[in-house]
């Protein structure tokens, strides 16, 4: 016989937070940094950690509480992660299954540990790129150490990388090579106006007609900044706004903010559930032709 269909199986949550004065992290973080009792020195855990993974501070060693589910947790030891040791032993909460999804919980409460090898692998991919950024940065610095304005030099480098392939490492001798082109040929500048922004070729050339496109170039980044601002979190104003109110339909706020609500901000109306959202990943499918999920 099929399972019964609920709510909660169809990723739709109704309960209500246990403690919902803490439900917005701030109200969390204040539970750690403005108690009575403060939160022990010699904890090795990150205090935003345990925030961010729902958990409040009561005050007494090192126990904490989830502010929706109740659950609580104590007797920290290094390397624990709040939220893997959060879904591990309460897998059931709405605010661990929001902000990290049911695949991750479900791990969790088998007690599978993410893959050491993956995480160092991540780490070393991360170094690297942190060190690639900086070398083009110093290299694009020393171009703009003769003269050239910061708009040309970030062009010179798309051309660079539609040249070379979008892997390659370009130095300041590649992109003054380039810039040089375009002084000959200003219309290599123009071409590229429209995806990079508009820019003028020495501090003498700024009376150019290139000041109306910098114009352009300062209208699309405000536009582009609009954008992004409709899509945060309405409450945090930092994270992006995945979570869905039922039965509105609207998308206010951010996995760690959803709870915060008993009506929608927008048009007043009683929130009687929560979904959270998976964006498709149209730049990228995995092995079956599918196209992944975004998350945030």
């Amino acid at each position: 016989m099929a399972s019964k269909v609920t709510p909660t199986s169809l990723g739709i949550f109704t309960t209500k937070p246990k403690f919902p004065n803490y439900a917005i992290p701030t109200k969390r973080l204040e539970s750690f940094t403005e108690s009575s009792t403060p939160w022990p020195d010699a904890s090795h855990i990150d205090v935003n950690e345990l925030v961010s993974a729902g958990l409040v501070y009561s005050g007494v060693g090192d126990a904490v509480r989830c502010y929706h589910c109740g659950g609580g947790l104590k007797h920290w030891e290094i390397g624990d992660d709040p939220m893997y040791e959060h879904a591990r032993w309460f897998p059931t909460c709405p605010h661990i299954v929001i902000c990290k999804g049911k695949d991750y919980v479900e791990k969790a409460r088998l007690g599978e540990q993410p893959s050491i090898s993956k995480q160092k692998e991540k780490v070393n991919q991360s170094d690297e790129q942190e060190s690639s950024i900086s070398r083009q940065e110093t290299a694009m610095e020393a171009a703009a150490e003769f003269g050239y304005h910061m708009d040309w030099i970030r062009i010179a480098a798309r051309i660079y990388s539609e040249r070379e392939g979008p892997n390659s490492q370009f130095q300041a001798s590649d992109l003054m090579s380039i810039l040089m082109e375009m002084e000959d040929d200003p219309s290599m500048a123009i071409n590229y106006t429209a995806g990079s922004g508009s820019c003028c070729v020495t501090e003498q050339s700024q009376d150019s007609p290139s000041n109306g496109l910098e114009t352009d170039l300062e209208a699309l980044q405000e536009e582009n900044q609009n954008l992004k601002d409709k899509q945060n979190c309405k409450i945090c104003l930092e994270c992006f706004a995945d979570v869905i109110f039922l039965p509105c339909g609207h998308i206010v706020t951010c996995p760690q903010c959803a709870h915060a609500n008993s009506q929608c901000p927008i048009c007043r109306k009683d929130i009687l559930g929560l979904v959270k959202c998976q964006f498709a990943d149209f730049s990228e499918k995995d092995d079956d032709g599918v196209y992944k999920t975004s998350n945030h």
